[in-house]
């Protein structure tokens, strides 16, 4: 267990700052977001080559204003990179880790070690015993009356198993109330469903008109514009297409505000058809038990208190492992005592 949660938190260290350390690597300049311009450009793709399908476009959430463009071609999946005018900065497909690969496989690795629903049912429950683990160290490790200060402080210079006991102790109390909370979320995000449905969540589907044989979706920039109108003051960090099934573009934002900083929670439903509202998702005005989940993933990453939550987080992967490294120490050291 000590060396599957090794690379859970080696893994986590990696996605803490993945959006800013893989959009790094891309050239080009920035470019301010042209709803419009991306739009022409992405519909003059696929009257180019009629075999392609865009699933989605999204911020990268580096905040260069840079978006991937996740397409079907009917053989593979592709991501290309666009700047902010629709122009092609990177084309990914699905195998490899170059051209962000590696941090596709980061995340699947740490949420279902590339074993799908099996695999992210064993993180849940690796997750648990961490958890549980943590509550037992943070009872042992509990200083008594008045020996707070010391307890906190680096050991003195000892030999022995005492001094990195001292420094596991010392770590321990520093960090493992906010490890607790961070992985409490991460852990409750692999029963996400379950805990929805305990808590009597139901999402009401966006019912829109289907697209008539031969009828065009309305323009997608459209959508965004009449998106935008509802939430004028967001940003605008991801676009669903219509598909089969679903008639109508998913226009999601963040507001100012929000705990989701990067990608938000703020959703707009526009018909395909006609270009009507059909559903909306803001998370100011949602139950208290949504709002409750909502806010696990932006606590897990850390964004929910920004530049200094995300450190946060990646201070608490560099705790886990080195917690790890040192009682792997001390229990090879009491074997031979």
């Amino acid at each position: 267990m000590m060396g599957f949660w090794l690379v859970q938190a080696l893994t986590g260290l990696l996605l803490v700052f993945q959006w800013e350390l893989d959009d790094a690597t891309v050239a080009g300049r920035a470019v301010p977001t042209d709803i419009a311009a991306i739009d022409g450009r992405l519909t003059a793709m696929l009257a180019a080559d009629p075999a392609l399908r865009i699933r989605s476009l999204n911020t990268t959430g580096s905040g260069q204003d840079r978006y991937d463009v996740n397409l079907d071609d009917g053989a593979e999946r592709l991501t290309l990179r666009i700047d902010g005018a629709g122009h092609m900065l990177r084309r990914q497909g699905d195998a490899g880790i170059a051209d962000g690969g590696l941090y596709d496989l980061a995340f699947d690795v740490h949420e279902t070690l590339l074993a799908g629903d099996v695999g992210a049912w064993i993180v849940g429950f690796s997750g648990l015993l961490l958890l549980s683990n943590i509550g037992l160290g943070l009872s042992l490790a509990w200083p008594g009356r008045g020996q707070w200060r010391r307890a906190l402080r680096p050991p003195a210079a000892r030999s022995g198993p005492a001094r990195p006991y001292g420094w596991h102790r010392m770590a321990g109390l520093w960090l493992a109330i906010p490890a607790f909370l961070t992985i409490s979320c991460g852990t409750a995000l692999i029963f996400y469903d379950g805990i929805e449905k305990a808590l009597g969540i139901t999402h009401a589907e966006p019912v829109a008109p289907a697209l008539q044989a031969g009828q065009a979706p309305i323009a997608m920039a459209d959508a965004v514009a009449r998106a935008r109108r509802v939430y004028p003051e967001a940003r605008l960090t991801r676009i669903d297409y219509p598909a089969a099934g679903t008639p109508y573009y998913g226009v999601q934002f963040s507001q100012p505000g929000e705990a989701a900083t990067i990608f938000g929670s703020t959703m707009v439903s526009v018909a395909a058809a006609d270009g009507r509202i059909v559903g909306r998702v803001d998370p100011f005005t949602m139950s208290a038990r949504s709002r409750l989940l909502d806010l696990l993933y932006p606590i897990h990453t850390g964004e929910i208190g920004g530049l200094a939550g995300r450190i946060l987080v990646l201070l608490i992967g560099l705790w886990l492992a080195a917690m790890l490294a040192l009682g792997f120490w001390l229990w090879r050291a009491r074997r031979n005592v």
